[in-house]
């Protein structure tokens, strides 16, 4: 994990009292009858920038690439555009960003943040910690979680369902609300918060909107929809972090850097924009995939959850409730949202949705339009991957042989190490679906 700029001296300054026996779950220089902590305020960048890389990295990555916004075409990304490169060891990073570098570090913050009572911190990394298992159960379905993270005393954890997964999920968003809705304790939350800048409200709203994605996988329309109304108000609250500089970029930006040619944008995205004459937003996703793309630049804005998508999830829901004014409304605004995104205007926003085929009025919308428009405003969110899964919308062609993966693989050192995961030969990332996905 890189260490950007601005946290670096507050790392300095905490190395005496971190060290590699942390991620493990404990420190044998330590006295435990005298313990030293980092400064929640010290942790907390960290691993808010480290999901900001994993979502935006290898999540993005992968996902865009199976559900056809990008293609990999050169080098191992070919192959894995072919699924025939899509083995374990290309999941090793994901896998180990998402344990150690966030989810053993919340644990970690967590406990200090419970211990001196900090209640609006320990919502915040509730909140973070629901964000990260939803993630990663979503394209590795069982996975280990009451059993890890707890060192030499369970190197092989067993593994949680899916379903108790998002128990904990769900848990944890409440838990996280209610505390965040009450007392922040001796400490506050400020600037070193990358995400919110210590806002309380936008992450309680960000709680709901994570309850509305969870939802909405488990066919809770009506939970859903409630969730989405009590979550983002504009794009104002999404969950994001802005990256600085080319110093220390975005991660698009990065791989266009150091694997220029590797991705380009799919002919299936483009077609399908194009059947739809929308052509402004085209122009700005569809570039050459190089340091010069207009809207995958250096400083980019890296955006977890959106208003957007929440828009969306009241349309789709509304759609699946019986439609109605509210849901019409809203997938108009999910489109608006998109447009503006993109750094593009009013004008072109109205011409678009001046086409039937776009905008056909509240008693004529589909299911199909509300997800193809949703596909599209997501451009490279890797929701779109589980959104595919659920509806099948947009409609996709396997790039090579007769199916696409609808799972990850786990990491190779997982199956290596852990003696309580699968083994490889038992998981099919072609047929082997996620639990809500069966």
């Amino acid at each position: 994990m890189k260490i950007y700029k601005h946290i670096l001296l507050v790392f300095m300054l905490a190395f005496s009292t971190v060290g590699c026996e942390d991620f493990l779950g404990g420190d044998l220089n330590r006295d435990p009858n005298n313990p030293t902590f980092v400064p929640v305020s010290a942790q907390l960048p960290a691993f808010q920038i480290a999901l900001a890389d994993n979502y935006g990295g290898s999540f993005s990555r992968f996902n865009s690439m199976l559900v056809q916004q990008v293609e990999g075409v050169e080098r191992q990304w070919s192959a894995f555009n072919q699924y025939t490169g899509l083995t374990p060891n290309r999941f090793d990073d994901a896998w180990t960003n998402l344990y150690e570098n966030t989810l053993n570090e919340i644990k970690i913050a967590k406990a200090i943040t419970q211990a001196d009572g900090l209640g609006h911190y320990t919502g915040i990394l509730d909140v973070q910690e629901a964000f990260n298992l939803m993630m990663a159960t979503d394209v590795w379905d069982d996975m280990p979680y009451s059993d890890a993270l707890q060192g030499i005393d369970a190197t092989n954890p067993t593994y949680d369902t899916q379903s108790a997964i998002y128990a904990a999920i769900y848990t944890l968003l409440d838990e996280g609300i209610s505390l965040l809705g009450g007392a922040p304790g001796p400490l506050v939350p400020g600037a070193e918060d990358v995400f919110y800048g210590g806002d309380i409200a936008k992450w309680t709203k960000a709680a709901h909107g994570i309850k509305a994605r969870g939802f909405m996988k488990d066919n809770n329309y009506a939970g859903a929809m409630s969730e989405a109304m009590q979550s983002f108000e504009s794009a104002a609250d999404n969950m994001a972090y802005q990256y600085p500089d080319a110093n220390a970029a975005g991660g698009w930006y990065r791989f266009n850097r150091d694997r220029t040619g590797d991705i380009e944008f799919h002919p299936t995205m483009r077609a399908l924009m194009t059947g739809l004459n929308d052509s402004d937003r085209l122009a700005v996703m569809d570039q050459t995939f190089i340091t010069d793309h207009t809207y995958l630049v250096a400083d980019f804005l890296s955006e977890l959850i959106t208003y957007r998508e929440m828009q969306f999830i009241i349309a789709e829901a509304d759609f699946r409730n019986g439609a109605s004014q509210t849901g019409y409304d809203a997938y108009l605004a999910g489109i608006s949202a998109s447009f503006t995104r993109l750094g593009l205007g009013e004008d072109a926003y109205n011409a678009y949705i001046a086409q039937q085929a776009v905008a056909p009025g509240v008693g004529n919308l589909t299911l199909e339009q509300i997800m193809t428009q949703k596909y599209i405003a997501m451009f490279l969110q890797p929701e779109n991957y589980s959104d595919w899964r659920r509806t099948g919308i947009p409609a996709l062609t396997p790039v090579s042989g007769t199916a696409i993966p609808v799972r990850w693989h786990y990491g190779s050192e997982e199956y290596l190490f852990n003696s309580n995961s699968p083994s490889e030969a038992e998981i099919d990332i072609f047929n082997a679906r996620v639990g809500w996905n069966r």
